[in-house]
């Protein structure tokens, strides 16, 4: 079994791995997240697998500043409709469960916003505005940074952090913070 020091060195090499990431991404792109949050927007939430649990992650979180907030294929999400927002989380930006919404979303007349850390999905028809997180994927492009994490996980705990702070911040602006306490589930 290997000692506490291998652990400390493991965890702190994933932080610094997220720190650079982090640092990484475009003011101008998060900020546009940020103001997106901050409107009065009926929000809709994907993804698939790990990066669809940030994506409800986010959404709950939403829903605590009191934003009116769907995870799609919940059964009690109502059809997307023009001026709704879909905010779609996914590392390659280009599974066919991810366009296939963001196609039927735009269609909608949707605002359909991507997080991901392909650059160039950003620019797919059905994509009104992303973020790009520079962070490693399942995929190991070579433009992808280095990581000692297996499959996507420097990519999804990346998205997590960088729009839960979105999330912090628009709320900030909102003076929100201390009424989500009303908002948090009280059946438990």
């Amino acid at each position: 079994m290997k000692g506490d020091g291998y652990l400390l060195n493991v965890i702190s090499t994933i932080l610094d791995e997220l720190r650079s990431v982090c640092n990484n991404i475009s003011k101008d792109e998060y900020e546009s997240l940020v103001s997106l949050f901050n409107g009065n927007h009926t929000f809709y939430f994907a993804g698939e697998g790990r990066s669809g649990l940030v994506a409800k992650a986010i959404a709950m979180r939403l829903m605590h500043a009191g934003k009116k907030v769907y995870v799609v294929g919940e059964t009690i999400t109502p059809a997307i409709e023009r001026n709704d927002v879909l905010i779609l989380v996914s590392g390659s930006g280009e599974t066919n469960q991810i366009a296939h919404l963001g196609k039927l979303a735009s269609k909608k007349g949707a605002y359909v916003f991507l997080v991901t850390s392909n650059k160039n999905a950003i620019n797919q028809q059905w994509c009104m505005n992303g973020l790009h997180i520079p962070a490693a994927t399942k995929r190991r492009l070579p433009d992808e940074p280095k990581t000692i994490q297996p499959l996507g996980n420097q990519f999804d705990q990346s998205a997590h952090i960088i729009l839960d702070a979105a999330v912090i911040e628009s709320l900030q602006s909102n003076n929100i913070m201390d009424r989500m306490v009303k908002k948090h589930s009280n059946l438990e």
